[in-house]
């Protein structure tokens, strides 16, 4: 199902395989992003997902995901009933340790004949036990999270990449930067451009296919890493989206942000915002948007003048008039256009981008 292609574009399965997401009692936690992702934009086929306390319904009964009908069942075995391929672990959380719960379950699923794609920090490739009943049963344990071999270090040289770049950057984590790019993305392909969605972490490159988990990467290769990603993806594409990670200013995860700005050299941003929130998830009290932009702006122009040209704000837990005022209030504060690309459509940030790339042309 999983195979490596080459060391820049680490990873890509068949995507027709029939997926069952294993959730078990997280999909109404707000950590199983992993497989709201993989609902909402992937192009296998999802045919069921486990999570024993939401058995019964549909996951268009407990998620914003109104339009799929796919059932939630509440075991390995029952999921059977549907045919699926393999299991794929819906769940992502800080850290990204597998639970000593779970494992029980995943080899039920490997003695079922269902091969595991696992995006936890975890490799269940190295744990004996669970590799060993794989090659018992001659299934397949898919960690998506492996980086590839012999990365290179960052040498500026996306900076020539003629495509438009847009990077996904974020008040915090969490806020969406996966999702508004394939929403971007997938806006840009249907008005006829050319257009490449560039997937750096696990969620993305299981939507996607292939891509790199840039927080696997060494430290000294991450910017290579993307920058291989990046340049690739702008040879035969107008549009390349690149999927953002953390936040410049969260005490946790800077680096890996701080790598993608330098190693995609992007010509544009979106900045991703969730409204509700006003700590980070490392407990500090969250930057205001007009104090982020100049921030990212200044530090992405070490490599090349790139400007924030829109805001994304994830409204998830919000009525329509709530949304609508963050909207309004994020436009006033900024200057920029603003929207909820889910809620509303991403046509106000892609017109941006088109405004910004003819401007610089």
């Amino acid at each position: 199902m999983l195979s490596v292609e080459s060391r820049h574009m680490l990873t890509y399965y068949s995507q027709t395989a029939r997926l069952v997401i294993y959730a078990e009692g997280e999909m109404t936690k707000g950590k199983a992003k992993t497989a709201e992702g993989v609902l909402r934009y992937a192009k296998n086929p999802v045919v069921a997902v486990i999570d024993s306390k939401e058995a019964g319904k549909k996951v268009s009964d407990i998620t914003w995901i109104s339009n799929s009908q796919v059932p939630i069942v509440g075991s390995v075995r029952e999921s059977l009933a549907y045919k699926p391929d393999a299991l794929l672990i819906g769940v992502a959380w800080s850290g990204g340790r597998l639970p000593a719960a779970w494992r029980a379950d995943i080899m039920e699923a490997l003695k079922s004949g269902l091969d595991v794609i696992n995006g936890l920090h975890d490799f269940l490739s190295d744990d004996e036990e669970i590799a060993k009943v794989a090659a018992d049963h001659g299934r397949k344990l898919i960690d998506v999270r492996r980086p590839p071999e012999n990365l290179p270090v960052g040498t500026g040289k996306a900076i020539d990449t003629k495509a438009m770049t847009v990077l996904t950057v974020g008040s915090d984590c969490s806020t969406g930067k996966m999702t508004v790019s394939l929403e971007l993305d997938a806006l840009a392909k249907a008005r006829g451009r050319k257009s490449q969605f560039v997937a750096t972490g696990q969620t993305g490159i299981m939507i996607h296919g292939r891509g790199i988990p840039l927080d696997r990467v060494i430290g000294d290769f991450m910017a290579g890493a993307i920058e291989e990603l990046v340049v690739e993806a702008g040879k035969d594409n107008e549009f390349v989206f690149i999927e953002g990670q953390g936040s410049i200013v969260n005490a946790s995860f800077s680096g890996v942000t701080l790598s993608l700005l330098h190693g995609s050299c992007p010509k544009a941003m979106i900045l991703c915002h969730k409204p509700t929130r006003q700590e980070d998830t490392a407990g500090f009290k969250l930057w205001s948007l007009s104090k982020l932009i100049p921030l990212y702006e200044q530090l992405a122009a070490c490599m090349r003048p790139s400007k924030v040209v829109g805001i994304a704000l994830n409204t998830y837990g919000m009525n329509d008039k709530e949304a609508a005022k963050a909207i309004t209030d994020a436009e006033a504060e900024t200057g920029l256009p603003a929207t909820d690309p889910v809620r509303f459509g991403s046509e106000k940030l892609f017109d941006a981008i088109v405004k910004y790339q003819e401007k610089i042309s």
